[in-house]
């Protein structure tokens, strides 16, 4: 596919917003690069990034902005949730901890495991 400079320019525009997991798929010389971001554009929930992915495939075509329409309507598969050290989780979404088993401390020393004492 030929991509125009505003296409292009999209691109590079993208590739400063996604995430940086999904980052190394966003390249011109990706043959996918459009497929790419039709499947990411399911997935994201950020406005500015969707309606940036749209614009692209309307520049790319009518084919394109057709194929954007088919991922949308697809339900989204369940990810598991990644929970980031700090970050707060609603009430619901909490994560119960279990009570853990008392285990004896067993200290190494020199190589060799040794009984704590108390």
């Amino acid at each position: 596919m030929q991509y125009t400079k505003p296409m292009i320019d999209h691109v590079f525009l993208i590739r400063k917003i996604v995430p940086d997991t999904i980052r190394p798929q966003i390249k011109l010389t990706n043959p996918d690069l459009l497929d790419v971001m039709a499947g990411m554009y399911r997935e994201i929930q950020d406005a500015l990034l969707r309606d940036l992915i749209r614009q692209l495939m309307s520049m790319a075509g009518p084919a394109w902005l057709t194929l954007l329409d088919a991922h949308s309507r697809e339900p989204a598969a369940n990810h598991s949730q990644q929970v980031y050290r700090g970050q707060i989780l609603p009430p619901t979404a909490q994560p119960t901890i279990a009570a853990a088993t008392v285990k004896e401390k067993t200290i190494i020393y020199r190589g060799r495991p040794v009984q704590a004492a108390g």
